[in-house]
C-alpha cells in the first residue's frame, strides 16, 4: 500500500527556519493532498503542530488552524497533534488539547443537518415568539448530536465558577486530563492468532532485509 504524503513546509527567510505552524505549510499540504486524491491514494500531512516552545497562545493558534486547513483539504491521516519546536519535541498536555481541536475540526466537517426534526419547524410554530425552547422535549434530545460537548479542558463555565474551581489555565487542565487518561487506560485486546501473525510477517520482512530479529520482537 502506498500513502501520499510528507512534511513539506515553508522557509522562513529571517530566521533559517521551517515553521510547521505556518499558514502556508497547511496550504502545501492541502494542495498537494489535491494530487494525491486525483490519484486515488489515501494522503497523509504533519499538521495540528506548533513551532511555539510551550504550550501557550501561539501553540494554540497555529495548531487549531492548521488541523481545521487539513480536515476541510480532505487528509485522510493527519499526525503533528502534541507537537512543538518544528516537530523536535512532544507535549502530552499539548496532545489533549489538540484533541479538542480535532474534534472540533471533525464536527465542522460534519456540518448542518437541514433535516425536519433538527430545523423543528414545528415547535418554532408552537412556541412563537415567546423563545422558550429549553423546557421542550426535543430540545433535550437534539442538542446532544447537534453540539460537540468538549471535555473539562475547554472551559465554558461563568468567571465565577472559574474562580470557585481555582482558576486553572487550559495548560493545567489539560495536564489533569491527561493523567486521568493515563490512569485509566486499557490495552485494546488483540486475538493472540492476529498478533502471532503481525510478528511472523514482521519476523519475515526483517530476515528479507537482513536483519536477523526486531528488538521488538524480544528472541524471536
Amino acid at each position: 500500500p502506498i500513502v501520499w504524503g510528507g512534511a513539506p513546509a515553508i522557509f522562513d527567510m529571517r530566521h533559517g527556519t521551517t515553521p510547521m505552524g505556518a499558514v502556508e505549510t497547511a496550504m502545501i499540504d492541502a494542495a498537494y493532498a489535491q494530487v494525491g486524491q486525483s490519484l486515488g491514494l489515501p494522503t497523509h500531512a504533519y499538521l495540528g503542530a506548533s513551532d511555539a516552545k510551550l504550550v501557550d497562545a501561539q501553540a494554540g493558534l497555529e495548531s487549531g488552524v492548521t488541523a481545521v486547513i487539513g480536515a476541510l483539504a480532505g487528509i485522510n491521516m493527519i499526525s503533528g497533534a502534541g507537537m512543538l519546536d518544528f516537530l523536535a519535541c512532544h507535549s502530552v498536555e499539548k496532545l489533549v488539547i489538540d484533541a479538542e481541536a480535532i474534534a472540533m475540526a471533525q464536527r465542522l466537517l460534519a456540518g448542518m443537518q437541514p433535516r425536519t426534526d433538527t430545523l423543528a419547524t414545528g415547535l418554532v410554530a408552537g412556541v412563537g415568539f415567546d423563545g422558550a425552547f429549553l423546557k421542550h422535549k426535543l430540545t433535550r434530545q437534539l442538542f446532544r448530536q447537534e453540539q460537540l460537548l468538549p471535555s473539562a479542558v475547554i472551559d465554558r463555565g461563568s468567571i465565577r465558577a472559574w474562580q470557585a474551581t481555582g482558576g486553572e489555565d487550559a495548560f493545567a487542565r489539560a495536564r489533569r486530563r491527561a493523567a486521568q487518561l493515563a490512569a485509566t487506560y486499557a490495552r485494546p485486546a488483540l486475538d493472540p492468532a492476529q498478533e502471532a501473525a503481525l510478528r511472523q510477517m514482521m519476523a519475515r520482512l526483517a530476515a528479507e532485509a537482513g536483519m536477523a530479529r526486531l528488538p521488538a520482537l524480544g528472541a524471536e
